[in-house]
């Protein structure tokens, strides 16, 4: 076992650091005995925990470090999960536990940086940002992040909320004025960056085969999580009123598809997919349930934007953008046919509907019909 010392504690938390790449490496363990040795089993054990819960909660948790023995298992199981992610080599899985380690990161840093300032500093070094943490004169214990304009659009341009657009922000003298939140907020962009650069590796297939005992139920978990979406890109949730998701418009598939899977989803398509919800039956807690896989995932935000878009707080019920204003925000994607015949991603929706329907009766006719010719044989 390598031996540890204080400062192994903490990167064990945060093994993305480059310092925990270096400490590993210089440890002197090599790949192949975190494969094989059975001394490392409980740090490959817990590589594999640390993709299940990705797969499962959304999140990675972090344990409470009692020990040095318990700090090099965590740390070790996060290259081991690396290798599972990237021998199972699906491109949704790599986003969702990427988004899952940035995630708990983030949650970890909020708790930590309440009490520690320094890590502020040390995560700006680590991403190469430039930072001024200025101390708030009239509320004591407080500060305010200051960074350059530019290093806030270099972090911030996958953040597709309205709010963090530039006009939306304190500048001044070309320096963007931050709450220590929101530039943790951003760190975790930086952290999911770095999470999923070079997934997937390329690992030998003799080795995946090797490792087949430890990405066989995240296999069997993944297939779960896919049958729960049909093939569009939709979840059904308890209560919905709509018996074929697979009606939906191509761009409304296509934004589900991307909550799915942890994509960024800019304003302008959460607004059109929460507004088709809304007017074809499902409740806000069902809608706002589909948001929770969302990067920056707010509950209380949600809830009052969905609100609104359903005329809770203003009286006045939204519906889904027609496909001329879709296409101008970039949202029109997958176009087919019936895309052709209509304007509005509702008229799709209810055309597909009545075609099925129609199908559907067409082939109940169809069997009646053979059935009728059966008895007369």
């Amino acid at each position: 076992m390598m031996e540890m010392h204080a400062g192994a504690l903490h990167i064990s938390l945060y093994p993305f650091l480059a310092a925990a790449s270096k400490y590993v490496k210089e440890s002197g363990v090599t790949l192949d005995d975190l494969i094989t040795a059975v001394v490392f089993e409980r740090a490959r054990l817990r590589g594999k925990e640390r993709v299940r819960e990705a797969l499962k909660e959304g999140t990675v948790r972090k344990p409470v470090i009692m020990s040095t023995a318990q700090a090099e298992v965590e740390l070790l199981s996060y290259p081991f999960a690396r290798i599972l992610v990237s021998c199972i080599g699906d491109e949704r899985l790599v986003r969702r536990y990427a988004l899952s380690e940035a995630k708990s990161a983030y949650e970890k840093l909020k708790e930590d940086s309440s009490s520690d300032t320094d890590i502020i500093d040390e995560l700006s070094r680590e991403f190469g940002i430039r930072v001024d943490l200025v101390r708030l004169p009239h509320e004591q214990g407080r500060e305010q992040v200051h960074l350059p304009f530019v290093d806030y659009l270099r972090f911030t341009s996958t953040l597709r909320d309205k709010r963090w657009k530039l006009v939306n922000r304190r500048l001044e003298k070309g320096w963007v004025k931050l709450r220590r939140g929101e530039f943790l907020r951003i760190i975790q962009e930086a952290i999911y960056e770095r999470v999923k650069r070079d997934l997937p590796l390329d690992v030998p297939k003799a080795l995946c085969e090797s490792l087949s005992s430890y990405t066989e139920d995240i296999r069997q978990e993944l297939e779960v999580l896919r049958r729960k979406y049909d093939d569009r890109g939709f979840e059904p949730v308890s209560g919905f009123q709509v018996r074929d998701p697979r009606s939906f418009p191509p761009c409304i598939a296509a934004i589900l598809g991307n909550l799915r899977d942890g994509v960024n989803v800019p304003h302008t398509a959460r607004f059109a997919v929460t507004a088709f919800l809304l007017n074809i039956g499902l409740t806000g807690d069902e809608i706002i349930e589909i948001y929770k896989n969302a990067p920056d995932f707010d509950e209380e935000r949600t809830r009052y934007q969905v609100e609104h878009i359903a005329g809770d707080k203003g009286g006045v019920r939204y519906t889904t953008p027609s496909c001329d204003t879709m296409r101008t925000y970039g949202n029109c994607v997958g176009s087919d046919e019936t895309c052709e015949k209509v304007a509005h991603p509702l008229s799709y929706y209810k055309l597909k509907l009545k075609v099925k329907r129609k199908e559907g009766q067409e082939g109940k006719s169809t069997k009646r019909k053979s059935a009728g010719l059966d008895l007369r044989l």
